[in-house]
């Protein structure tokens, strides 16, 4: 018999880095409701703690995915079925000419390499898994670039495109990307959600559970891969 679609995930081992907060923690209550086992990270061991008080039983492993890949993949104990990339961050709006080498470095190491990492170290694990899959957290901007730093929308570019090269070499492991489109989460000014929301056809911001989601349906799509699924209401209309 199979899980109902309430317990559909259970039995099986969910990581989602940067899994504290906003994004990452919508996704890991998901997963954690569908019945998986899930295990966040993140770098701030109180915001750990805080999201398992309000998710429920899960695990939290304190690790920076930029240095922390191999042991943060040791402590899952053996199994791991699905990985969600959703580390990373933007640091700031300049423009090209006011972006100094040492924030492009920055931003790739924590929206690009994090997750190259991460996955390098999952794969033995993805592998064994009937039902191994990775879900990259990408970003509108790295289908259609705008103000939001050119390093960022770079490195959220290259996520989507190793997202796809992955999907050819790594399978029958499957590879998708989901692409958030302005999503609210911190603190954002009455000005900046009516500026994100007039860029989408729907007219306003999405929410993180909307985004979430989006993850579960990759996750269950077993004919899906190589995929960049946009929840962006309409901001961005090209493949």
């Amino acid at each position: 018999m199979s899980p109902s679609p309430a317990r559909e995930f259970e039995g099986r081992t969910v990581l989602v880095t940067g899994g504290s907060r906003g994004i990452g923690k919508a996704v890991a209550r998901a997963f954690h409701e569908a019945g998986a086992r899930v295990v966040i990270c993140g770098r701030d061991p109180a915001a750990l703690v805080e999201a398992a008080r309000d998710i429920g039983e899960i695990l939290c492993l304190p690790a920076d995915v930029r240095r922390d890949a191999r042991r943060l993949v040791a402590g899952l104990r053996g199994r791991l079925d699905i990985l969600v990339n959703n580390a990373g961050g933007m640091e700031h709006y300049r423009n090209f000419e006011r972006t100094p080498l040492s924030a492009w470095r920055s931003t790739f190491e924590e929206n690009l390499f994090g997750a190259v990492a991460v996955t390098r170290e999952a794969l033995p694990l993805l592998r064994r898994s009937p039902a191994g899959c990775v879900v990259n957290i990408a970003s509108d901007v790295g289908r259609r670039p705008f103000h939001m730093g050119p390093d960022y929308c770079a490195a959220k570019a290259a996520l989507i495109n190793l997202t796809r090269y992955l999907a050819a070499e790594l399978a029958p492991v499957r590879v998708n990307a989901v692409c958030p489109g302005p999503v609210v989460t911190g603190d954002w000014s009455p000005r900046e959600v009516r500026r994100a929301a007039a860029r989408t056809l729907l007219g306003r911001t999405g929410r993180t559970g909307e985004v979430a989601h989006a993850v579960l349906f990759a996750a269950r799509a077993t004919f899906l891969t190589g995929a960049v699924v946009g929840v962006d209401g309409g901001a961005v209309r090209t493949p």
